[in-house]
């Protein structure tokens, strides 16, 4: 098992990558690298890949102080570039009774305030989302979540 989580960005702040990586680091080793694009949507992107299942052993192990940090950095992110459009992506290695998947969560700034809502969801709907993955009947090497704001909830968005 790769043990090495993939830290990846784009227009993110020296001190922003520094909190980033220097809480992720704390959890396992961190490859760094910054995303080369010419044109983008966005003014920022950050893609983190964790290479764990995301299950309760997971929030567990990295720690509540550790994941406070990288969400309040999340949080901060979408303060900071006011109405200017971001996207951050996280992604697990599946779920717990699957690590053959790729689990993503992608986030982006258009939601506007339901963006602090989003982020705190995120560790609290791991029997949800393991109970729908199951339920797929497909093989999947990818499921996807984006946040519906109207419906205020992570909702699957793509099964590859």
């Amino acid at each position: 098992m790769n043990s090495i989580i993939k830290l990846e960005y784009f227009g993110i702040s020296p001190f922003e990558i520094e909190v980033i990586y220097n809480t992720l680091s704390k959890f396992l080793l961190v490859d760094e690298g910054k995303i080369l694009v010419e044109e983008s949507e966005y003014v920022s992107l950050l893609n983190i890949e964790f290479p764990v299942a995301y299950d309760e052993n997971f929030f567990q192990s990295f720690g509540f102080d550790n994941w406070q940090k990288i969400k309040y950095v999340l949080k901060e992110m979408k303060r900071r570039r006011g109405k200017k459009r971001f996207k951050i992506t996280l992604s697990f290695c599946g779920i717990s009774t699957d690590i053959n998947s790729k689990l993503v969560f992608s986030l982006t700034s258009e939601i506007g305030p339901q963006f602090e809502h989003a982020i705190e969801k995120i560790e609290h709907i791991i029997d949800t989302i393991h109970i729908e993955i199951k339920n797929l009947e497909s093989k999947r090497q990818s499921v996807s979540y984006t946040y519906d704001a109207i419906a205020m909830k992570w909702v699957l968005a793509d099964i590859i």
